[in-house]
């Protein structure tokens, strides 16, 4: 096999293999509104025990600069 055939044929199996996809065909697949409301409320709870956290530090550093 010469080297141009060889070459020739990487390239279009290399063209195969990236065939290209136009925006305005590609559709991503979406997520069900029980998937999603999941979602929200697991991100949600995360928040708030974030916030909780915060808090419950921030009261605790605050009574340990009273007692001093």
């Amino acid at each position: 096999m010469s080297r141009e055939s060889f070459i020739a044929e990487q390239a279009s199996e290399e063209q195969d293999f990236f065939e290209a996809v136009n925006d305005e065909h590609f559709t991503r697949p979406r997520a069900s509104r029980a998937d999603s409301l999941r979602a929200r409320r697991q991100v949600e709870a995360l928040l708030e025990e974030r916030r909780l956290k915060k808090a419950i530090e921030d009261d605790w550093f605050t009574g340990l600069d009273e007692e001093e």
